[in-house]
């Protein structure tokens, strides 16, 4: 069975969900490995996008988490995707 490629939306969103339910900080290397099955380079473009609009904070040890802003968003996204799948 061919593997389907997933878009931005959903990557990010697994991204979000990962972080939403790890209430502690967590190493991007770890989240990479954890919650994609992105190529490193691709999986730091949607971090990038994610820390840009103020979802994800990222300390300088590269440690990850949610921001209010993200846990708000990922609710949100939770409670409308079904309605329009």
């Amino acid at each position: 069975m061919p593997r389907v490629r997933k878009g931005a939306v959903q990557i990010r969103f697994e991204i979000l969900e990962y972080l939403y339910y790890k209430r502690e900080p967590q190493l991007r290397t770890y989240i990479w490995r954890r919650a994609t099955s992105l190529s490193y380079d691709d999986f730091l473009k949607h971090l990038s996008y994610l820390k840009e609009k103020g979802l994800i904070e990222e300390t300088d040890d590269g440690f990850c988490k949610l921001t209010e802003e993200g846990r708000r968003i990922y609710d949100e996204l939770r409670r409308i995707l079904p309605s329009i799948l």
